[in-house]
């Protein structure tokens, strides 16, 4: 399948037997979590979670199809757009599917027998003025990125392959006035640890949502909303109890929804920093550690 794809490259995680980490998963389930697969939503990350830089293996692709026939609401919760997502669903070979966007701002639905196959559910959006402002001053030359309906507007073109989504480049006064669902800060000449060190320094962690991805590229976002209340917000939607939420993801933004499930799981791929939010460790994308905890829950029916 030939669908444009930019994620993390392997954590160097040496090889673990599958089985193995079924079995280490199966055993750090909560004893609480519910027996019925339909009160069981498993939300899961995507860049360094599901999708390897050649899109999702084999197992990968099983399990989350498993746990739809199971009755499990399989949810993708990612920082991507609703526009970035759809390939998601594709190297799932999935054509129906719920997704929290845009670290949380945005929830939607993918069914083929939706206009345009998919709708969004809710989306909650910011004036971004602000934050541009503070990027700005700190780094000038910063690129910006805010997310709209279409993709993105951009203050000039990203580096090639960053952007799926279609993007067109509008003056400063359009992006600082039209509101978004999520602001993209990209700085190609800095390393990860100088724009950090940027970051910081424009205090936007005061204000509003911030993560730092794996790059030097960070996602803005409105206060107060996060993977967590994006899937919580979901959950409610799906009447699933909080019980039977179970999340599994690897980066700084997946930190609040592993502390709000019921179960959340670091990757095998995350820093130390992340793990020390979750209730458990499953293995990196390289070795199916999602798939493990899939499995996991699915052998407990």
């Amino acid at each position: 399948m030939s669908i444009p794809l930019l994620t993390p490259p392997p954590s160097g995680e040496q090889a673990i037997p599958f089985d193995e980490l079924v079995a280490r998963a199966e055993a750090g389930l909560p004893s609480s979590l519910p027996r019925d697969p339909t009160k069981i939503m498993v939300a899961l990350d995507v860049d360094g979670t599901l999708l390897l830089p050649e899109g999702a293996s084999e197992r990968v692709i099983s399990a989350f199809h498993d746990g739809v026939a199971a009755g499990m609401k399989m949810v993708i919760a990612t920082g991507r757009g609703v526009n970035a997502v759809d390939p998601v669903f594709g190297y799932l070979k999935a054509s129906q599917g719920w997704a929290v966007c845009s670290n949380g701002t945005t929830m939607g639905q993918w069914d083929p027998q939706l206009e345009g196959g998919r709708r969004v559910v809710r989306r909650h959006s910011f004036n971004p003025a602000e934050a541009i402002d503070a990027l700005r001053q700190v780094m000038p030359d910063a690129l910006i990125g805010s997310e709209r309906d279409y993709g993105y507007a951009v203050s000039a073109p990203f580096p090639h392959g960053e952007l799926i989504e279609t993007f067109r480049v509008e003056s400063m006064e359009n992006l600082r006035s039209t509101p978004s669902t999520k602001l993209v800060g990209r700085a190609p000449s800095l390393t990860r640890e100088e724009f950090s060190e940027a970051i910081a320094q424009t205090g936007l962690a005061d204000t509003h949502e911030v993560a730092i991805g794996w790059t030097s590229w960070v996602d803005v976002g409105p206060r107060g909303f996060t993977k967590a209340t994006g899937l919580e917000e979901l959950a409610e939607y799906l009447q699933v109890p909080h019980s039977g939420t179970v999340t599994v993801g690897d980066g700084t933004n997946d930190i609040p929804m592993l502390q709000w499930a019921a179960h959340g799981v670091a990757m095998g791929g995350a820093d130390e920093d992340v793990r020390s939010y979750a209730d458990a460790v499953t293995g990196s994308v390289e070795n199916d550690g999602a798939a493990a905890l899939v499995r996991a829950i699915l052998n407990r029916f």
